[in-house]
């Protein structure tokens, strides 16, 4: 995974690693319990898809706490990828972690041949998106799985 050589929050290191990585399970704990307990989805519901192919950017503090993981679905070669389960553990918010996934992702996505990223943002995260580059598009939606409105955004990557 390309990683973004400016910028790293102090401590932080980035992996990428996919679905056979031996601490993945810690990949979902984390995003289960940021993205959806606290929204009443209980862990066996279909939270979690499994696509075999899956990218994920993962930080870890000077501890190796996983403390961010960000997902790109497969399809190298596609020209539009997706992103998925970004989330940043609460202790490390407003570090730039998030910023460091999706930098990481992005590169990725170019390097495999992507020209555009989307995602379907969380209202709450428009704004750091927005930062990042992505534009909204359509109008609001409302997850049905969690029951929070949503915002489909792209990047074109350049």
């Amino acid at each position: 995974m390309a990683e973004p050589g400016v910028g790293r929050p102090p401590g932080v290191e980035l992996l990428a690693v996919d679905h056979e990585w031996a601490r993945f399970g810690e990949v979902l704990d984390l995003s289960y319990a940021e993205l959806y307990c606290p929204f009443g989805v209980v862990r066996d519901a279909e939270w979690y898809h499994p696509a075999h192919g899956s990218e994920f950017a993962v930080a870890l503090d000077e501890r190796g706490r996983i403390v961010g993981t960000a997902r790109l679905l497969p399809g190298a070669g596609d020209p539009e990828r997706q992103v998925r389960q970004v989330v940043v553990a609460p202790a490390a918010r407003g570090l730039g972690v998030g910023r460091l996934l999706m930098q990481a992702l992005e590169g990725t996505a170019r390097t495999e041949g992507a020209v555009e990223l989307w995602l379907h943002a969380r209202e709450s995260a428009i704004g750091f998106y927005e930062r990042l580059g992505y534009a909204c598009e359509g109008d609001r939606f409302v997850s049905p799985l969690t029951g929070i409105p949503h915002r489909t955004m792209r990047k074109r990557l350049g």
